[in-house]
């Protein structure tokens, strides 16, 4: 597809909201009539326009779903008006139509982005950047209801009225509306939900997956707040109660979701139980509100998409290139935090997840890499390496970080770790330690800026001590330090310029005989080679010249394949002569990916 044509269909796309524009306005006045509706023919002649026009387009989309639910609801449009159904005709209109065909507008713009220049067409390029939270305030103070919780379904009936129920059961404490969007289920799923009294139900046609049925609920929601849900959870007592308080506790909080009993990035809460109705008892006296374990992260994962209505407007809802859904979660985290909010996860709150109903089949395929390679593409990131939180945190002696008012974080890529270093303290001694954060790689600067006002680049150890003017009680280094070109001396000597008394450093160092170093080394097209190679002894002794005493060193240990931990055995194996307790220490080197120190500044 070139300029040219790409242009052509999006002038088409103009045009056709025009028309809707123009219905609308009608319908605000009550002044629709018969002739009118033949808009709607012409709009069939557009989209069959644009269809045809795509269909030689290699970039994995839904075009002609999208295309086939909205001829759809114009037939249903036009049988209602002549049967002077006016209601029904409303309804579709608002809450089919208008939002289908914003939805393939986004899908379209989606397609041709590469084609055409993005700032000739704002609308449908929204900038991820600072909003106006005034502005969002403003819009909430308007709203209908409280809260919009939007459900999505694609059978699994039974899982579907389970869930349901229990938000029906378990949310008697918030002024809410019920959009249920059935996402073209073929198993009694839109009967069910048409039962379902005073729900707002919007029915798809034709599956439009994971994105774009998500985005249909939340164009029709009504709500200051909305609270997006997947059919495979069990809600329990308090769960929406809770989000609320936290989300209304700062009004820089832009996102907050629970924990669950299945479910990824640290956000697993655990308890055990018989059955459902066992775990719902023990969530109703677990579900207390408590602000010791709100954590603030870089990503959180939407148990429940639980943000102001507006500005899921504002920044284009679910990004329609996340073909299948995977990494969507990370896309929306970024948007809402570049746009300069919080995400908070509350670990006061449990929910029961069955798991994964909606993208198991997906997960056979390559559906994990598809998505991340699209993350990386959009914002020159690894979601996984890059934004995620590592398990390292868990090791930390907390008992000597009770007086630490700020924090220092070097090299903490997008500061997952350090947010949840500065979680365990508020959790464990009530006090938000300052963030100031220094890294050599500008990609990160950009959201390293929404966990910190205070960010510098820089590029050697001596540069800290001249560019910072505080001291601070905890030093956390997130790269290891013999990824640096500047030696110990440099390291330390700098380091303790910038410690408080009493202060903490926490660094690692790689372990160069660890399996996953041993990859790098054969497979490397990078600056591996030039690393340093630091054995314990001697960094202990050279910190100790700059004031630092070790408090624990801990080696870490990463989870591997099972190709690797083939690869460790047979190795250990070679090296050992058959000495089992000597296997046993090897297996261990090789598989530990760095030591991790944590020292005291005694000067």
């Amino acid at each position: 597809m070139d300029n040219q044509t790409a242009k052509k269909i999006l002038t088409v796309l103009q045009a056709g909201q025009e028309g809707i524009n123009y219905l609308e306005n009608c319908i605000k006045h009550g002044e629709i009539s018969l002739s009118d509706i033949s808009i709607l023919d012409v709009l069939v002649e557009m989209l069959e326009s644009v269809g045809n026009s795509i269909l030689q387009v290699s970039v994995p989309n839904r075009v002609n779903n999208i295309i086939n639910n909205i001829q759809f609801y114009i037939d249903r449009l036009k049988q209602n008006a002549y049967n002077d159904y006016v209601e029904v005709f409303v309804y579709d209109f608002r809450f089919h139509l208008c939002s289908l065909f914003k939805i393939l507008e986004y899908e379209i713009a989606y397609i041709v982005e590469g084609i055409v220049n993005k700032e000739e067409y704002p609308q449908l390029y929204p900038k991820v950047e600072v909003v106006d939270h005034n502005d969002i305030l403003l819009k909430g103070s308007k709203a209908r209801f409280k809260v919009s919780i939007v459900l999505l379904a694609y059978n699994n009936l039974s899982y579907t009225r389970n869930c349901v129920e229990s938000i029906l059961k378990n949310t008697n404490d918030i002024d809410y509306e019920l959009i249920l969007v059935d996402n073209g289920s073929t198993d009694g799923t839109k009967e069910y939900f048409d039962s379902v009294s005073g729900a707002k139900v919007i029915h798809l046609k034709y599956n439009l997956h994971i994105v774009k049925g998500f985005n249909i609920g939340l164009m029709a929601a009504e709500g200051k707040y909305c609270a997006a849900v997947c059919n495979d959870f069990i809600f329990t007592p308090n769960w929406l109660k809770n989000l609320i308080i936290c989300i209304e506790s700062d009004s820089n909080i832009g996102f907050v979701s629970p924990g669950a009993t299945s479910i990824s990035n640290m956000q697993q809460i655990s308890i055990p139980h018989n059955s459902i109705e066992d775990f719902l008892e023990k969530a109703r006296d677990y579900n207390n509100s408590d602000s010791t374990k709100w954590e603030e992260r870089v990503v959180l994962l939407p148990n429940v998409l639980c943000c102001p209505t507006a500005l899921l407007e504002r920044i284009g809802y679910y990004d329609t290139r996340f073909y299948r859904g995977e990494f969507l979660d990370d896309d929306i985290s970024f948007k809402i935090r570049r746009a300069g909010y919080k995400l908070i996860y509350c670990a006061d709150t449990v929910t029961y997840h069955y798991g994964s109903l909606t993208t198991a089949s997906d997960h056979q395929t390559n559906s994990l890499e598809e998505g991340r390679k699209t993350f990386l593409n959009k914002y020159g990131l690894d979601a996984w390496l890059d934004a995620r939180m590592t398990a390292s945190y868990l090791n930390l002696n907390y008992n000597q970080l009770s007086n630490v008012k700020s924090i220092m974080g070097i090299d903490v890529k997008c500061g997952a770790t350090l947010l949840q270093i500065k979680n365990q303290i508020w959790a464990k001694f009530k006090m938000k330690p300052h963030l100031s954060v220094f890294t050599t790689e500008q990609k990160y600067e950009i959201d390293l800026n929404t966990i910190s006002e205070d960010v510098f680049m820089f590029n050697t150890f001596d540069q800290l001590s001249c560019g910072f003017n505080s001291s601070t009680d905890l030093i956390y280094i997130e790269k290891p330090l013999d990824c640096y070109s500047d030696n110990l001396d440099i390291i330390f000597g700098n380091l303790a310029k910038l410690m408080n008394t009493k202060g903490k450093i926490i660094f690692m160092v790689n372990n160069n005989l660890s399996i996953a170093s041993l990859y790098e080394q054969i497979n490397s097209l990078h600056s591996i080679h030039s690393r340093k190679i630091y054995i314990r002894d001697m960094v202990c002794l050279k910190a100790k010249e700059y004031g630092f005493d070790h408090l624990s060193i801990i080696n870490f240990k990463e989870e591997f394949n099972p190709e690797s931990n083939q690869v460790v055995g047979e190795l250990a194996r070679l090296l050992s002569n058959g000495e089992e307790l000597q296997i046993k220490y090897l297996e261990s080197l090789f598989h530990t990916n760095f030591t991790m120190y944590q020292m005291n500044y005694i000067n």
